[in-house]
């Protein structure tokens, strides 16, 4: 049976990959860095703990990693008219179960192109710590990340502030959820688009239906820029079919800025040195936008 459904799961895969690569190509990115996991499960995690994530997505994950982890990890996005951006981000995380309190550091360095007639290009130096810690006598925890983006562009250099908070509560040993308040501090409204973030709620869900099979699923709304009240809706599912190999598919609608996103990605885990890759396209727009993730991360 295990068998059979992996072999399906493959299958399914590899029929989306060649639909991807035939949808076309890259509008406006901000910046909010997530890694392959995520990435290739539509954007969804905030109630999972990949060890190298869960700073970005919800620092209370941090308590559920269960041993130093050291990362490496890169992003390229392209878009249409010439836009795109390209990263370098490495990532510490401290976890542990038996420990008061959990911890991540990451940095991530960005080149951002804006194309077309008068194309600029920009640089951002985004630096994040966060932390998490169960309360007392109860499975539920808490988190919260300090932020640091510096926006460097010839006449035009910005540095903004800003910090996130998250609360993540296991029910039995198969499904959690999440309630995390990204980029609460908001940025400035004068800021370039790939300076400028934005405040959200996001609510999220994990599922393990077995032990191969495993679901996601986020909501999350802007609190700012967002008149209508819409929400962005991120699916994903993992088949580990392997204890040393994932395979991953998600989809995210992006209301907000009217784009859908299908993505894809596999994952290696090995004693020492692991890997993941993801492999994003917008489909709304005809083939708006393309983005690849990869990392590799060592558990010490």
């Amino acid at each position: 049976m295990t068998k059979t459904i992996s072999l399906w799961f493959v299958k399914f895969g590899i029929v989306f990959i060649a639909l991807l690569s035939h949808a076309g190509a890259a509008s406006n990115e901000q910046p909010f860095r997530i890694g392959p996991a995520a990435s290739a499960l539509g954007g969804a995690g905030r109630a999972a703990s990949d060890a190298t994530e869960t700073g970005w997505m919800n620092p209370a994950s941090l308590v559920h990693v269960t041993s130093y982890h050291f990362a490496l990890s890169h992003q390229q996005s392209v878009r249409d008219q010439g836009d795109g951006y390209r990263d370098y981000s490495v990532v510490l995380a401290d976890g542990g179960e038996d420990k008061i309190a959990s911890g991540s550091f990451s940095y991530t360095q960005r080149t951002t192109l804006r194309g077309g007639l008068g194309a600029i290009e920009s640089r951002q130096k985004d630096l994040q710590l966060a932390f998490g810690f169960f309360l007392p006598g109860q499975h539920v925890s808490l988190g919260m990340s300090l932020r640091r983006l510096i926006h460097e562009q010839i006449g035009n250099d910005l540095i903004q502030d800003t910090f996130s908070i998250g609360s993540l509560l296991p029910i039995g040993e198969s499904f959690g959820i999440a309630l995390v308040g990204h980029d609460l501090a908001g940025g400035s409204s004068m800021a370039p688009v790939e300076a400028r973030w934005t405040p959200s709620i996001g609510i999220g869900a994990h599922v393990h239906f077995m032990e191969m099979l495993q679901a996601r699923a986020d909501v999350v709304r802007a609190l700012r820029e967002n008149p209508q009240g819409r929400n962005d809706v991120h699916l994903g599912l993992e088949s580990w079919f392997r204890n040393d190999f994932a395979f991953r598919l998600g989809a995210q609608w992006l209301e907000n800025r009217d784009e859908t996103w299908m993505s894809t990605g596999v994952a290696f885990k090995g004693p020492k040195l692991s890997f993941g890759y993801a492999f994003e396209m917008e489909t709304r727009r005809g083939g708006n936008g393309t983005r690849h993730t990869f990392d590799m991360w060592l558990p010490l």
